[in-house]
């Protein structure tokens, strides 16, 4: 049940990123746009607490440090590099998706700035290929590929229908 309660809550963090992303594609000027994102955000959001909070407790009766550990074993086995510092990559992006989220529930037009916005973008895509294509299970590659895909056909149909 442990790790069922910690894979499913990263599956439910991996899910509000991506229907953020998916709602996104539409126009992002529009409120009811930015309204069902931000809440797709926050509910990605939620789901990724509920994860550390998990982890935290069934995976390392919570001690940092054996979470420190378990994360460099992990990292040793993917990439030949024993380091925990993954750990505290993924408390960094725990405190900005929080963070994000709490601004954005305070200025629904956060964040009006497109280099601010593609640069979150940027780190939320990049660790969650690094957690869901790289270090979780081999079947995320063909579910990573398929999702990456659908949106990018989702993003050419809109903008074909923008157009016209």
């Amino acid at each position: 049940m442990e790790m069922f309660l910690i894979q499913w809550t990263a599956r439910w963090a991996v899910c509000g990123y991506l229907a953020r992303i998916w709602v996104e594609i539409d126009d992002r000027s529009k409120v009811s746009t930015r309204m069902l994102a931000r809440r797709w955000w926050t509910f990605g959001c939620v789901g990724f607490v509920l994860h550390v909070i998990c982890a935290f407790h069934f995976a390392h009766h919570w001690s940092h440090a054996a979470a420190w550990e378990a994360t460099a074993r992990r990292t040793a086995e993917m990439t030949g590099w024993y380091s925990g510092w993954g750990l505290a990559v993924n408390e960094g992006f725990l405190v900005l998706w929080i963070g994000d989220t709490i601004l954005w529930w305070r200025n629904l037009a956060w964040p009006e700035n497109r280099i601010i916005i593609r640069s979150i973008q940027l780190v939320f895509a990049f660790l969650m290929i690094q957690a869901t294509v790289v270090f979780g299970p081999p079947v995320w590659k063909w579910v990573a590929l398929v999702v990456l895909a659908m949106i990018l056909i989702r993003r050419r149909v809109l903008v074909r229908q923008h157009r016209s």
